[in-house]
């Protein structure tokens, strides 16, 4: 099987949500996206304004991810931040989101952000961040429930970015599958 690139996962996306904009109301969608508005759950009161818009969606080959956050306080302009995808709903504890989710079907020794879903950004001027991740893999229907935004950059080798700072619940089983 070819292997699936983010260019080709995120071109094919685009023109299937160009397909499903254009399509008559009766018509059956191409492509089924989920939208989530957040967060959730805020765990550090120094980003309780920011807002998160998480989108999801399964393409031929795949899945795709984007996250989107506002807001940010001026303190983290220019400060890359790990955020990723975890095996449980947001809850008000930092712990209850869980794990990082991982493609159950991967192969021992597959490198942690092949494997995972991680959606790092670096906060611009504008105090914004966004993030796209596709894999050529798809996220299990029951498995992964929310997007965490953690404290640092993911490290490559232990996948750990530290605190969780917020948490967006996303309804990935929502997506048709």
């Amino acid at each position: 099987m070819p292997r699936l690139t983010r260019t080709a996962l995120t071109a094919a996306l685009a023109g299937a949500a160009a397909v499903v904009a254009a399509a008559p109301a009766t018509a059956t969608p191409a492509l089924s996206i989920v939208d989530a508005h957040g967060p959730t759950y805020t765990y550090d009161d120094a980003y309780r304004s920011v807002r998160t818009r998480v989108r999801f969606a399964d393409a031929p080959g795949g899945t795709w991810v984007s996250l989107k956050a506002t807001g940010f306080p001026a303190h983290a302009v220019g400060k890359r931040f790990g955020a990723h995808v975890h095996v449980n709903p947001c809850g008000p504890r930092p712990e209850d989101a869980g794990g990082h989710y991982q493609n159950p079907a991967a192969p021992a020794g597959t490198p942690l952000v092949d494997r995972e879903i991680w959606l790092d950004f670096t906060v611009r001027p504008d105090r914004t961040g966004h993030a796209v991740a596709a894999r050529p893999w798809r996220v299990g229907r029951e498995s992964s429930r929310s997007v965490v935004i953690h404290e640092r950059r993911t490290d490559p080798r232990t996948g750990d970015a530290g605190g969780r700072l917020n948490c967006t619940t996303v309804p990935f089983a929502a997506s048709g599958r």
